[in-house]
């Protein structure tokens, strides 16, 4: 995710091609599939008619296909301008990641550098305090590149103690806050230079014991992770 004038830009892959998509190009290809028409799409959207072609052009170079289809009226108009295929597609993968980002609105973000890659296995590492963390190897990586991980609170295991199961990254911390959100005990828990949140029900609260200034074990699968190149 990048950000531009516009807002946030998506990356959208589409075979060997990189699309940047923010929220007004959405919008634009959106209109113009329930308008039919790239000028009255351009009005709905508030984006003026050559900056709408532009947008257009651009998207079509990244992805060296059409992505609008226009057919030309005769004199008396009537002129119709329509998705292709691709067109389509651009908007239902941009619609596909804004719903994962409304799912996950408050979810954990850390940054580092991956510093290792098991290309069988599909893994890649990066170190959070000093603890290695394993990622799963989605898309194209490299050792060296800098990554947002993304841990939805709801994927965090607390513990008393580190305990040997499928939850490979287990880190310690201290419960630093407490509050009730959603009918769900938020914790947030200090792991060093990241502060992670975790959601726990308050019964899982009450049988752990977990209070301010406790010290616990999190833990989280590596399937549960997202990473995204930055």
């Amino acid at each position: 995710m990048n950000r531009s004038k516009d807002g946030p830009q998506y990356r959208l892959k589409f075979d060997d091609s990189i699309l940047l998509i923010d929220k007004k190009k959405f919008t634009l290809l959106k209109f113009i599939d329930e308008c039919g028409s790239i000028t009255n799409a351009s009005k709905k959207a508030d984006i003026p008619y050559r900056s709408a072609l532009k947008y257009i052009e651009d998207l079509e170079r990244e992805l060296n296909k059409s992505i609008v289809s226009t057919q030309r009226g005769g004199k008396g108009g009537g002129g119709e301008s329509k998705l292709t295929s691709e067109g389509k597609a651009i908007l239902k993968e941009y619609r596909k990641v804004e719903s994962i980002l409304k799912m996950h609105a408050d979810v954990n973000e850390i940054e580092g550098n991956i510093k290792e890659i098991d290309y069988k296995n599909k893994i890649a590492v990066i170190y959070l305090n000093g603890e290695k963390v394993i990622l799963p190897l989605r898309g194209e990586f490299k050792v060296g590149d800098r990554v947002l991980v993304l841990i939805s609170p709801e994927d965090i295991f607390v513990m008393l103690e580190p305990q040997e199961s499928s939850v490979r990254n287990i880190l310690p911390g201290k419960i630093v806050k407490m509050e009730l959100k959603d009918h769900l005990v938020r914790l947030n828990i200090e792991t060093g230079e990241h502060n992670l949140f975790a959601d726990v029900t308050e019964y899982a609260r009450e049988q752990l014991n977990l209070t301010l200034g406790k010290e616990v074990y999190i833990g989280f699968k590596a399937a549960a992770l997202a990473m995204v190149k930055i």
